[in-house]
């Protein structure tokens, strides 16, 4: 009975560790998916209401900006500590700008109070995103990088296929106060469980000195000095930055392609998301899964199977039947993004194994910053390209830059540090 009972107490710890574990994830799976849901759904009642797809561009664009400004100040905040307070704190704002958004749109102009509310949500989840990476190391082990960052990448995968869903159904049936009225809801759960799950004042090991008078902007500066004095970290900014750049347009091509391309309905257009997100989810999970059969000295390998994916999609688009093409598209882009996850996870662990414990994240603040300012970038860029070429050229060109980057990584990152 000794021995029993020295065992259950030697248990105990890691039981308690696996349960907050599993309530922090869910409660990232609930905020992360209703963040997307409202992201979707309030642009396209803008739209219903307004019908002019300028305006609907223009809102989207303009909400995007807060989101790339709070990065930084959301890897200060992850680095600073007490997350637990930061994450209720931002759980009660998400779940008060959805209930105010109800009266707000009858009584101000609709495009004002759409941006407002878009902008809280990037912004939140720009705050957000260090901060739960780190507690999510944190609490599955700091040996455990890979299959964290993978853990992460999962719950984010889950989001983007469960957000769409969620709003299309909540507003095409019940309409856009229902859906607010649901995420409230949501947002509060979330707030309970982050309240729950994380240990007060919980610092993740990573903070510095609190009592320290640094301000954000020279905790900023001393972020950006120290990526430029690392050349490897700064590479690596820049591979993910090229990567993200070129994804970007098959996002952007799959609505192009299916509608105009193919000629088919804009419904297909969903299977293209269904079919990228659990790509996604699947190369997410196979590091999950088994974290010791990849590593950031794949790399290369790994940006050269989404240059695979890339080839039948090209094939199919310019000899191919429409059906063969549509095929092709919803394969391609599923194995691009499976190896896109891949690559992904291994970035975002060699950046947390590479930083200084006191810089992580507002290192981690950079990257996510690097991949948002690419995204509106490559919309533009390949928004003119999908106007004045076919999508096969432009998939040709997006080929040719990720098979460049692919080989000129290679040759700098034997030169520039010993991988680990």
């Amino acid at each position: 009975m000794a021995g029993m009972r020295r065992i259950s107490v030697s248990l105990a710890p890691k039981t308690v560790r696996s349960i907050r574990l599993f309530g922090l994830l869910v409660a990232q799976l609930c905020a992360y998916s209703m963040l997307s849901a409202l992201c979707f759904a309030c642009p396209l009642y803008l739209f219903d209401c307004s019908g002019s797809s300028t305006l609907y561009g223009a809102v989207a664009a303009i909400a995007f900006i807060p989101g790339v400004l709070a990065t930084p100040v959301g890897g200060i905040l992850a680095d600073r500590g007490r997350h637990r307070g930061v994450l209720v704190v931002l759980g009660i704002v998400l779940m008060a700008a959805s209930l105010l958004f109800i009266p707000m749109k009858r009584s101000l102009p609709l495009a004002v109070v759409v941006v407002a509310m878009l902008c809280v949500q990037y912004g939140i989840q720009s705050l957000l995103k260090p901060m739960l990476q780190i507690e999510t190391v944190r609490m599955t082990g700091q040996e455990k990088v890979e299959r964290a960052t993978a853990l992460v990448s999962q719950i984010t995968m889950m989001s983007n296929i469960l957000g769409p869903v969620v709003g299309t159904a909540v507003y095409g049936c019940f309409g856009i106060d229902a859906l607010c009225e649901t995420a409230a809801l949501t947002f509060a759960m979330s707030t309970l469980l982050f309240g729950g799950t994380l240990k007060r004042n919980a610092s993740s090991g990573m903070t510095g000195d609190s009592t320290t008078c640094s301000t954000c902007r020279s905790d900023f500066r001393e972020s950006i000095r120290y990526l430029f004095q690392n050349a490897s970290l700064l590479v690596v900014f820049l591979l993910a930055a090229i990567l993200n750049l070129a994804l970007v347009g098959l996002t952007i091509g799959a609505p192009v392609i299916v509608a105009k391309h193919l000629g088919m309905q804009s419904s297909f257009v969903g299977i293209i998301e269904v079919a990228m997100g659990l790509g996604g989810l699947v190369g997410s999970g196979l590091v999950g899964i088994w974290p010791h059969r990849f590593s950031f000295k794949g790399i290369c390998r790994y940006v050269a199977m989404i240059c695979f994916g890339v080839v039948p999609i090209i094939a199919a688009l310019l000899s191919g039947p429409d059906e063969l093409a549509f095929a092709a598209l919803a394969a391609g882009s599923a194995w691009v993004m499976a190896w896109a996850s891949i690559t992904s996870v291994e970035i975002v662990s060699f950046v947390q194994r590479s930083a200084p414990k006191e810089l992580c994240g507002k290192v981690l603040a950079l990257v996510y910053m690097t991949l948002s300012c690419a995204t509106p970038i490559g919309q533009l860029v390949y928004g003119l390209a999908y106007d004045r070429w076919t999508p096969a050229i432009v998939f040709a060109g997006m080929l040719a830059v990720l098979t460049l980057t692919t080989a000129l990584f290679y040759r700098l990152k034997s030169r520039l540090w010993r991988l680990p």
